[in-house]
């Protein structure tokens, strides 16, 4: 599998048994998991109901492989939640081919799923994503913008050069990255890209309060929120908390009507 995959340019990491594949899982959020069945210390179906109960890995797709080709297993697999059953053994062609489809199908809801949302409960809203920067937000952040191109929407992505968000999305195709400067202007952002759905990540408020003073960032802000209203166009702010204070957090919370955080143990406290 691993030999396959990576011919393919996929970036596989693997585990040997039923543990390492839970500290492997929650550590490196894959964006797919190949889980035998039959593994050392715990199986994979414990292996597979663990993931699928935690907040922070439920929403990664997972393909339970085996040899044994009985109802049974596919009865038990699916009850722990697995999202497909794989018998072995199989062809290269056969095992890309559901890589791709788990993949493409994960893309198009991963994001919202983490929100415990259906999409189109998100569309034309604009959420304020508190995060902790020892978390790996951008992986959240790259899922949102996935799926928001795997819906044909035009993503912008407003960042600064050393972010892990933009490191996360540079070599992704069709998402318009932008360096965020203090005379950057959303409006001929908004003018450029008239046609379709629109969805815009702002990375982030935090960098914008900290070398001006709060009248001036929540200014920006909430004007920047009132041109983001029309209903074609979906926003991720994003705030680091940790590095300011709860007077200034609050203030520009009350400029958002969706919220949500994110930290180690995954999405929390939404509200949309």
């Amino acid at each position: 599998m691993k030999t396959v995959l990576e011919e393919e340019g996929f970036v596989v990491i693997t585990a040997s048994d039923g543990e390492e594949a839970l500290t492997k899982a929650y550590n490196e959020l894959p964006d797919l998991i190949l889980l035998d069945v039959m593994m050392p210390g715990k199986s994979g179906l414990e292996v597979c109901k663990i993931l699928k109960s935690q907040s922070k890995t439920k929403h990664i797709p997972v393909v339970m492989s085996t040899v044994l080709g009985r109802e049974v297993d596919r009865t038990l697999t699916k009850e722990v939640g697995a999202d497909a059953h794989f018998i072995k053994p199989f062809t290269a062609v056969a095992l890309l081919t559901e890589v791709k489809r788990q993949l493409d199908t994960a893309r198009g809801s991963k994001f919202s799923k983490q929100l415990g949302l259906e999409r189109d409960k998100l569309r034309g809203r604009g959420l304020l994503l508190e995060f902790d920067p020892s978390a790996p937000y951008e992986r959240l952040i790259r899922d949102f913008v996935l799926e928001c191109a795997s819906h044909d929407e035009t993503v912008v992505v407003l960042t600064q050069k050393a972010s892990p968000i933009r490191q996360a999305l540079e070599n992704e195709r069709g998402v318009e990255l932008l360096d965020v400067t203090p005379d950057l202007m959303i409006s001929p952002i908004i003018e450029r890209h008239r046609e379709g759905n629109l969805s815009i990540v702002y990375d982030n408020l935090t960098a914008l309060v900290l070398p001006s003073d709060l009248q001036t960032a929540h200014g920006f802000a909430q004007n920047t929120r009132q041109l983001l209203s029309d209903p074609r166009i979906t926003s991720v702010f994003l705030l680091d908390p940790s590095a300011l204070n709860a007077e200034d957090v609050n203030r520009l919370k009350e400029l958002f009507s969706a919220h949500a955080t994110y930290g180690k143990q995954g999405i929390a406290n939404v509200r949309i």
